[in-house]
């Protein structure tokens, strides 16, 4: 998300204008269907593309320092412990982005981008509501600082996760059965998260393997197959409806 910057300064204007043709601060987020904003990342210059942005996020700190919560799930009978989001096509073939087929071939893949992309404008819509429910990240910012600007956006995020939150209380916590070892899923895979051992690498060797799981080009096309087939296996008779 892009949020015009009317009165930066003159002297650092060029590197903030990207496609918008105007100085512009970048909004990095993750979020998931119910809109809650997990991950935010606040201060790029409207210059950078996703894969700029993606060089200096910090989405993927803690997973690479084991302080992440660890995950386990199973497709086609396959046990994968590499948490992913949802992502578009211009990011990298990694593990942790699944991506949109840009030509998909036959019912299954046709059917797998369909679904992708309907749940990845969870996200857009979360800037969308962010924006409608924020009158002030929806118009020109007349701060003269970043920093400033900084604040601003994390105070209206704080606040869009505490109303997400409420509105669900009458549902009790949707996320609270991740971390129950005895809840049961349904028909859909297991899901088993635990809270993270916080175990650091305990060496630079250590970190750059964690660093080479993240980017694995191999494991990006595994786990992307087997959730084509899983989402055929068990979701194919609704294309039939």
């Amino acid at each position: 998300m892009h949020w015009e910057w009317k009165n930066c300064p003159s002297s650092v204007a060029g590197q903030f204008k990207g496609k918008e043709k105007k100085p512009t601060v970048v909004l990095e987020a993750c979020a998931d269907q119910e809109l809650w904003i997990w991950h935010a990342n606040f201060g790029h210059p409207g210059s950078l593309n996703d894969i700029n942005i993606l060089d200096r996020s910090t989405v993927f700190d803690a997973l690479m320092r084991g302080e992440s919560p660890q995950v386990e799930y199973k497709l086609n009978d396959k046990t994968y412990s590499m948490t992913y989001c949802l992502a578009d096509g211009i990011y990298p073939d990694w593990p942790v982005f699944i991506k949109p087929l840009h030509q998909p071939l036959g019912n299954k893949q046709k059917y797998f981008t369909k679904r992708q992309e309907a749940c990845r404008k969870d996200v857009e819509r979360a800037f969308g509501v962010l924006q409608a429910r924020w009158r002030i990240l929806a118009l020109p910012c007349r701060l003269l600082s970043r920093l400033d600007m900084n604040k601003v956006m994390r105070a209206c995020i704080i606040l869009h996760n505490m109303v997400v939150e409420d509105s669900r209380e009458e549902l009790g916590d949707v996320h609270e059965y991740l971390f129950d070892e005895h809840a049961v899923m349904g028909p859909s895979p297991e899901f088993i998260v635990s809270r993270p051992h916080g175990l650091r690498p305990r060496s630079v060797r250590e970190l750059s393997e964690r660093i080479v799981s993240i980017e694995n080009t191999e494991a990006h096309f595994k786990i992307r197959d087997d959730i084509i087939d899983h989402l055929w296996l068990y979701h194919a008779g609704e294309t039939h409806c």
